[in-house]
């Protein structure tokens, strides 16, 4: 009778398959009990060992090494670059070690560690040596990190767009891999675009797709689609998901606390914001950067403890937080000019202009223009953000902007009246109401100085020079036969402002009609 393979000591290779298979069941099971019991460092001990010892082939090391790399991406910044670090002590074969070389690089360049270009060396050599496809994918994401914290969006767009997240060896990868993508969409101001992005993202279970979740709430943030940003996030933040990692949290606390601020739910905002305040170790406390830059907007919160100093110093070593949400970096320059500190202006402008250089966008443009603006009180600074901003979809920050000329005291009253009221029909149209009311009180206050009623016919000062530069876009396409509904689309303001603007250039003019707006302009421009 001949000897079975069992006896004989081998297993058949599908025995050997299901083995392994059964194996790393138990193996992954262990290491969320003890990721989610707060023991990440033994949970990648755990992955990092059996990747060491394991001879049951390459599809188990790959099916290793891919839920090694989202344990990572669940813990902090400390955790993961220590447990990483033990990690490279054990005995490697060079193909996982390049592998974690490239995580350890990742995580540096998404946190700005000032020893990130040395490590993406690191890691560049051993993948050469190794030609490992999973370390080839890390390295290329902690590239793009790097792109992405110099504020180099063309640059990491170019890096990602060589990935393909679909294909089955970047499975573990794939929404790491989105996240990128989308971040670097919102970063250009191609919001339509990261809202098919997370939409498009594949519904399967071993695929995070909480911080897709939390990317497209910063979409709706950035475009205005505040109350939808509130309910998505709130559900997201009390679902109790195993794979909401610590830096989706920071994420979500974040879209909260804004949307309740500019609702005008100061209390509330505080609270949830609150829960962010006492984190201050470095590299940790980089997952709630934009946190803070939402708190900053509150002296309540930003003075006692001392976040502006902090941010500043984050955004030096990286300027990711300020790529998903446009306003931004404007607010932080407004925080710094309200508390008197001329250097932390100077020095967020800066890195708003550096973004603008490498990232060489209408959005980028508009962002350092108001920047400056802010920091100079340039009033045609506000101008030009204005209008740039009109021609993108970041509504926020556009209202933010139209506020922000009306603030200036460089401008003539009727400007700044037009601008402030823009703002409020701007605020209330995105659902601002805290916003809203900031906006209407100051046109309360710009009502209340005194106006001038020049005629078509009057000196110098009244007629077509008394109109703003709002006014003027609006009769310049009137007067050239546009309706008010298509000045309104091309101007990207709401029908409701054309109607009123036409109406205080009726009265500046002396007129009463179109036809009227239409000789007196052809006069002027004669």
């Amino acid at each position: 009778m001949s000897e079975s393979p069992f006896t004989a000591g081998t297993l058949p290779a599908d025995d050997i398959a299901a083995d392994a298979e059964q194996r790393r069941h138990r193996l992954f099971a262990t290491a969320d009990q003890l990721r989610l019991a707060g023991r990440g460092m033994e949970a990648l001990h755990v992955l990092a060992a059996e990747i060491a010892t394991s001879r049951s082939g390459e599809r188990h090391r790959a099916h290793l090494l891919g839920r090694l790399a989202q344990t990572v991406a669940l813990e902090q910044p400390t955790i993961a670059l220590a447990g990483l670090r033990e990690a490279l002590n054990l005995r490697l074969d060079a193909r996982s070690r390049s592998t974690l070389l490239a995580l350890v690089a990742t995580i540096a360049a998404r946190t700005g560690h000032p020893d990130t270009d040395a490590l993406l060396r690191e890691a560049g050599t051993a993948h050469a040596a190794s030609g490992d496809q999973s370390s080839a994918r890390h390295l290329a994401l902690a590239r793009a990190a790097r792109s992405l914290a110099y504020g180099d969006l063309p640059g990491a767009q170019a890096v990602l767009a060589a990935l393909d997240p679909d294909s089955w060896a970047a499975r573990a990868d794939a929404s790491s891999i989105r996240a990128e993508r989308i971040l670097v969409q919102l970063g250009l101001g191609r919001h339509q675009d990261a809202r098919t992005a997370t939409r498009r993202a594949p519904d399967e279970a071993d695929v995070s797709r909480t911080g897709l979740i939390a990317l497209d709430c910063l979409r709706m943030v950035a475009v205005g689609e505040l109350p939808e940003a509130a309910a998505l996030a709130v559900t997201a933040l009390s679902s109790g998901s195993a794979d909401l990692s610590g830096g989706v949290r920071a994420l979500l606390v974040a879209v909260i606390g804004e949307v309740r601020y500019r609702r005008g739910e100061h209390d509330d905002a505080r609270a949830i914001l609150r829960t962010c305040l006492a984190e201050e170790r470095w590299p940790d406390r980089t997952m709630w950067s934009l946190a803070f830059c939402v708190a900053v907007r509150d002296p309540a919160l930003s003075a006692p403890a001392g976040l502006l100093t902090r941010i500043v110093a984050d955004l030096h070593r990286s300027v990711r937080p300020l790529l998903p949400v446009p306003h931004v970096g404007p607010r932080l320059v407004r925080a710094a000019v309200a508390a008197g500190d001329t250097q932390a202006a100077r020095r967020v402008t800066e890195l708003v202009e550096l973004v603008s250089t490498r990232t060489p966008v209408p959005l980028w443009h508009a962002l350092a223009d108001q920047s400056r603006g802010l920091r100079d009180g340039d009033p045609d600074a506000l101008r030009s953000a204005v209008d740039q901003l009109r021609t993108t979809a970041a509504r926020p920050a556009l209202a933010d902007a139209l506020l922000d000329l009306a603030n200036n005291p460089r401008l003539r009253s009727g400007e700044a009246r037009d601008a402030a009221y823009e703002a409020a029909a701007l605020y209330a149209r995105i659902g601002a109401p805290g916003d809203q009311a900031t906006a209407d009180r100051r046109c309360a206050d710009l009502s209340a100085t005194p106006r001038h009623r020049p005629s078509i016919d009057g000196p110098p000062g009244g007629g077509i020079g008394a109109l703003t530069p709002a006014e003027e876009r609006v009769a310049e396409m009137l007067a050239a036969g546009a309706t008010k509904k298509e000045a309104a689309r091309s101007l990207f303001v709401s029908f409701h402002t054309v109607d009123t603007q036409l109406r205080s250039i009726y009265h500046k003019l002396g007129i009463n009609n179109r036809m009227q707006l239409a000789r007196a302009w052809e006069r002027t421009r004669r």
